[in-house]
């Protein structure tokens, strides 16, 4: 018992694990993000997470239209508020550090949708979605099936 309650955070009258998982997305689905943004953005999004609302970044990937950002946040912040903070300061520090990879591919100079998904992880195992946003922007092999194998399924859902 005394492990599993290792895991949570403490304040005076609270003891809580809230953990996030957002996604952004570059205005219209421009191919925005390379390699070396989204590991600056990565440094600047633990930094804006821990110094400004004491949460921290447990992983941020993404690929070139959109990032993947997991964090843990303490009970008094609210995540909407960090999200939107979060969403115009990385433009800002993107802006100033790779304006000149960025400026034509940006649409009418805006970096991100007005939109975003924020979920509460739950009960998700969280090295499972560390390991789901790692893997964004990596190649993954297609299924192959054969004609017989598709043959199959289809009879299947049909009966």
């Amino acid at each position: 018992m005394e492990a599993f309650m290792d895991d949570f955070n403490r304040k005076r009258h609270a003891v809580y694990k809230l953990t996030y998982h957002a996604v952004f997305v570059i205005k219209y689905r421009r191919k925005v993000m390379s390699k070396p943004i989204i590991e600056h953005m990565r440094q600047y999004a633990a930094h804006l997470i821990g110094q400004c609302y004491q949460g921290r970044l447990i992983e941020l990937n993404g690929e070139p239209d959109h990032v993947h950002i997991l964090f843990e946040l303490p009970a008094t912040a609210a995540p909407s508020v960090v999200v939107c903070s979060l969403k115009t300061q990385l433009s800002k520090e993107i802006r100033a550090n790779f304006w000149d990879e960025i400026k034509d591919k940006l649409w009418n100079n805006i970096f991100w949708s007005d939109s975003y998904f924020i979920t509460t992880t739950g009960g998700a195992d969280i090295e499972t979605l560390e390991k789901y946003i790692k893997d964004q922007g990596i190649e993954k092999p297609k299924r192959k099936y054969t004609k017989r194998q598709t043959k199959k399924c289809v009879k299947k859902t049909r009966t």
